[in-house]
């Protein structure tokens, strides 16, 4: 019987709750705890994530640099234009440059590093840590003064004021660099170094390995209208079509979007917890309501509706979940300083613990959601019980209660819930993907575990004892089984899923991808030093492998006419290649690796006109097709070519690939330079110091400094990840404990049996050993399953690596949970092993 409540009804039974809740809140100590790590682990990456953003936003001009970004890439650019903007701003001149630096003691070592070559007024915002102090000072009081960063420091083995050769030229050492303010992609991730804008007329900066770059900061005066003066300078540069003007919204953009990516990724990891634990808090929940049978039975005899006791039970888990909303938001500051720690080591960046009233109604509301969708069959459950119960002294257990109204509502809240993290978040497809896919797994686990009941059940005269009990634990109507292998193989499929991710990522980085890449890039190669560099490596390895290509810097001005930028987003996957400047090469066959996937190759019949060989994923994500017109921009000359065919690049194996290749009857009257790859036989036999005397205006990369510096970062998110994951496995083993406490009265009367028959605790234990290998060998095929289609659609479509199976990982893992979900089930069943006997039998 339904009836609505009136103010005081509402008033007593708010009382009642919060006095019960207080009394009871032991018997529900594993729906607090699930719900506590869920929501934690959310708070934890929502408020890292915050405080992460909110410091980009704060120190976007320090970023950037200034308020505004005047980029000419390699060329001066229109110092007219420039001067305009002087007049009503404070303008700082950078030059930045990539370069070899050498060091000139008995290691004779060299890096290849990123030159930024400044004027006094640098930097507009922010500032150079450095040490010692007045270094800043020296680099424009004395010649040939240089500041590097700690790692040249420490690699090179260098002291304050010591020499290093930067090409040719001998420069001293003045200072080491702790962070700086304006933080590119490169700096961010590799060497980098401070000179004076003099050290420019002493270099031979002429080639594309010097990846040559003109910067103009710009300051606003003080009380000037920001977007006035913006306009302003739009206005001046409207017709120069070589600029790019860049604003601090702008600045960072790859770092927001890396963190919106992996932010996203952990958030729906959380909720996969959230939902799992949502199964054990209903299983709580009912356990609960079960041992408040006979009150239930009270107060339906004296008069309480139905809707009065479900009130009581969803005050409480309002309450419930308003303290653990604040305690696991308020706690989840904490982790703020460990992430200062790991994630902006070397950025210059600071994150602070950061409230978000938004972030703690986020968490509030999914919360809310996970506990109504999972509590409606639980607490719907209260129609079952009768006041006669408590005439009769019968122990009614409670069952699951669903009707077409309360699955209507449930997954009208489940859709809340999904969208709630599909809406604004960084990808809003894979976020509907993720839950599809969990769906899916969610429903054929369910599947699953009909299936081994109906075949169990399909066993008949089983001798072996232990073994027929355990079949009829698993096969029992009120039996734990479906529960059991939904939240088992749901949080086993996660964690697996996820290693074979990381080990195949970690494997491809480390062994697979340096056995097949080469050991050295060479860069800036003149056209006039090719065969002296030919015969440099020769000479020092005659086995090495070298590959030598043409090397020309394009940038795509227009496709058929129209600006690319107007109408490609910079979420695009291949907005790289219209960014800035290219660099393109040609080719007289069709390269190996790089396949034609449509078209014809070189038309030899128009030798004066340029055709263009495109990456077809490129050509997808743009939507070009056959016969399409890009402009390019060549030296400054504007270029028209035509697309003829599309090739399947493959860039995993670090080889020289291309976006665009020309065809080389047109493309050899091009002034260029050009590009190596050396692999050696003998790595040793490599004097990279030899080859720079020879040509020093040359860059060398060596691929496996920066496999390592990748694979360290790895090595952290790797971990992180596994770490939230593993945490879906404890959630789920909290759920199966909980869902044995459900049973709790079933296994007292069943061992009450066992014992009155005669049976040995031996037997009894052996059973259930049984009953859990029998199901979870049937949970760990699917799970490894699900675990392979996914790891190698993310290795192979995503990543673009090799995939492979490693049986150790998934051998190691699926064992480790087995071991640790069986103990943790016999110490859950241990207590029920000896029952009372006299007060069983009186129904006590």
């Amino acid at each position: 019987m339904e009836k609505l409540l009136k103010i005081s009804e509402f008033n007593l039974i708010l009382k009642y709750a919060f006095r019960d809740l207080v009394r009871n809140y032991r018997k529900i100590f594993s729906i607090i705890l699930t719900l506590f790590i869920s929501l934690f682990i959310l708070s934890a990456i929502l408020t890292i994530e915050d405080s992460l953003k909110k410091e980009l936003d704060d120190n976007a001009k320090s970023l950037l640099g200034g308020d505004v970004e005047i980029d000419y890439n390699r060329v001066k650019g229109n110092l007219e234009l420039v001067d305009k903007v002087r007049k009503f701003t404070t303008i700082s001149v950078m030059v930045e440059f990539t370069t070899m630096v050498s060091s000139v003691n008995v290691n004779n070592q060299s890096l290849f590093t990123r030159i930024k070559t400044v004027d006094k007024k640098y930097p507009l915002y922010g500032e150079v840590v450095h040490e010692p102090v007045g270094a800043m000072d020296r680099i424009h009081q004395e010649k040939n003064t240089i500041i590097v960063n700690e790692n040249i420091f420490k690699t090179l083995n260098l002291k304050v004021n010591e020499k290093i050769k930067v090409q040719n030229k001998l420069f001293t050492v003045v200072g080491v660099i702790k962070s700086l303010p304006d933080v590119s992609g490169f700096v961010a991730f590799g060497d980098f170094a401070i000179t004076s804008k003099e050290t420019l007329e002493l270099l031979k900066l002429n080639s594309l390995g010097s990846f040559l770059n003109y910067e103009y900061k710009v300051k606003f005066n003080e009380g000037d209208n920001t977007k006035v003066t913006r306009n302003k300078i739009k206005e001046i540069f409207k017709d120069d079509l070589t600029v790019r003007l860049r604003y601090p919204e702008n600045s960072a953009s790859g770092l927001r979007r890396i963190i919106d990516n992996f932010s996203q990724f952990l958030s729906l990891v959380s909720i996969s917890a959230m939902l799992i634990a949502g199964i054990g808090i209903a299983n709580t929940l009912l356990s609960f309501i079960n041992q408040s049978n006979m009150s239930i039975a009270v107060k339906k005899a004296l008069g309480f509706f139905s809707l009065n006791i479900k009130t009581i039970y969803y005050l409480q888990l309002l309450i419930l979940l308003t303290f653990v909303s604040v305690a696991s938001y308020a706690l989840s500051f904490l982790l703020v300083p460990v992430a200062d720690i790991y994630l902006s080591e070397g950025l210059g960046l600071n994150i602070k613990p950061l409230f978000s009233l938004t972030n703690f109604i986020k968490i509030f509301l999914v919360g809310m959601l996970v506990l109504i969708i999972f509590s409606i069959p639980t607490i719907n459950a209260i129609d079952q019980v009768k006041a006669s119960n408590l005439f009769r002294n019968v122990f009614q257990n409670l069952q699951f209660y669903y009707s077409k109204k309360s699955i209507f509502v449930s997954l009208l809240f489940l859709s809340a819930l999904m969208m709630l993290f599909i809406i604004g978040s960084a990808r809003p497809l894979y976020s509907l993907f993720y839950f599809i896919a969990f769906f899916i797994c969610l429903i054929v686990f369910f599947l699953l575990s009909k299936f081994i009941v109906f075949l169990l059940k399909s066993l008949k005269n089983m001798s072996n004892i232990p073994l027929k009990i355990s079949i009829k634990n698993i096969t029992q109507t009120k039996g734990i089984t479906p529960i059991t292998i939904m939240s088992l193989g749901l949080g086993v499929t996660l964690l697996l899923t996820l290693a074979l991710v990381g080990t195949n990522f970690k494997r491809e980085i480390a062994k697979s991808i340096p056995e097949i890449a080469p050991d050295y890039f060479f860069i800036g190669i003149q056209n006039s030093d090719r065969d002296l560099f030919e015969s440099a490596i020769t000479k020092m390895d005659s086995s090495a492998k070298l590959e030598i290509v043409p090397l020309v810097a394009t940038g795509i001005v227009k496709i058929n006419g129209i600006d690319p930028r107007t109408y490609i987003k910079q979420d695009n996957n291949s907005y790289w290649v219209i960014g800035s400047d290219r660099r393109s090469s040609w080719a007289t066959e069709v390269p190996e690796d790089n396949p034609i996937t449509k078209g014809e190759w070189w038309d030899l019949s128009i030798p004066n006109k340029l055709q263009i060989s495109l990456d077809s994923e490129v050509a997808k994500d743009f939507n070009i097709k056959l016969g399409d017109i890009f402009t390019l921009n060549i030296y400054g000359r504007e270029i028209e070519g035509k697309i003829v065919n599309f090739r399947a690049v493959d860039y995993r194996d670090l080889s020289i690939n291309f976006a665009m290749l020309f065809n080389p009857q047109f493309a050899n009257t091009i002034p260029h330079e050009y590009l190596a790859t050396a692999k050696f036989e003998d790595q040793t036999k490599f004097k990279e110091t030899k080859l720079l005397e020879i040509l020093p205006s040359i860059s060398i990369i060596r691929i496996a400094d920066y496999l390592t510096k990748v694979t360290n970062i790895l090595n952290k998110v790797f971990i992180a990840v596994i770490l939230i994951s593993a945490i879906t496995i404890i959630i789920g083993l909290i759920v199966i404990s909980s869902a044995i406490i459900v049973q709790g009265k079933i296994k007292e009367f069943q061992n009450l049996v066992f014992k009155i028959l005669g049976f040995s605790k031996k037997e009894i234990i052996l059973s259930s050993v049984i009953e859990f290998v029998l199901i979870f060998f049937s949970v760990i095929l699917i799970a490894i399953f699900f675990a392979v289609i996914g790891s190698y659609y993310v290795i192979e479509n995503i990543f673009q690596l090799v995939w492979q199976l490693d049986l150790q990982i998934l051998f190691n893992i699926s064992g480790s949970i087995g071991l640790i979900t069986l103990a943790l089930i016999m110490l859950t069943n241990l207590k029920y092993l000896n029952p009372k006997v006299y007060p069983l039998i009186r129904n006590q």
